[in-house]
């Protein structure tokens, strides 16, 4: 079944608004591209042009509109300003969804990211119904598995050719934490 969230659905958090991706993001993000790493840890490739992140922003909306996933961006609440990206997608299996996110690099190391997913995953197992939710991240980035850490997610298994980065294997952790785990957690 479909889960229909509406298109002006948002979270807030103590310090963050979480709401649907709109095409003025796009020249925030283009711009925490243009951070040297900053794509190193995720699938896709920094654009070269902001006009390579419109089809990106069309799938957003698209993949939202069939319940298949939901990108949210994190804005601060008080002056709006992109501070990253979180999302949750579904995967093959009905109550399993995946946990993405990205954190703009002048605002990292700010507790921002562990907000937002704490919302996130409230969403997850709340509005979504999800028994499970997982996510991986690229070995070195510590700070990702900080933020998986914190809001209760478990190693489940090592992956040694998660996916290719200038042709090479990036070697990647997988994590999880199921409904139960979480709301013994009470981090929401």
């Amino acid at each position: 079944m479909t889960k229909v969230i509406p298109q002006d659905f948002s979270i807030e958090t103590a310090r963050c608004r979480l709401r649907r991706p709109s095409m003025e993001d796009i020249p925030d993000i283009f711009a925490a591209t243009r951070f040297a790493g900053f794509n190193d840890g995720m699938r896709w490739e920094a654009p070269t042009t902001m006009a390579e992140l419109d089809e990106p922003f069309r799938e957003n909306s698209r993949a939202w509109d069939a319940g298949e996933t939901f990108t949210f961006t994190i804005a601060d609440l008080s002056s709006n300003r992109l501070l990253g990206r979180i999302g949750i997608r579904q995967t093959n299996f009905t109550d399993v969804w995946n946990l993405g996110f990205w954190t703009h690099p002048e605002y990292q190391g700010q507790g921002y990211m562990t907000e937002a997913a704490i919302a996130i995953m409230a969403f997850g197992f709340d509005q979504l119904n999800a028994a499970q939710i997982e996510a991986g991240y690229a070995l070195w980035n510590k700070s990702s598995q900080r933020v998986l850490e914190k809001i209760g997610m478990k190693f489940i298994e090592y992956i040694p050719h998660s996916f290719q980065k200038k042709g090479r294997w990036i070697e990647s952790n997988k994590m999880s934490i199921n409904q139960q785990e979480w709301l013994a957690l009470n981090l929401n």
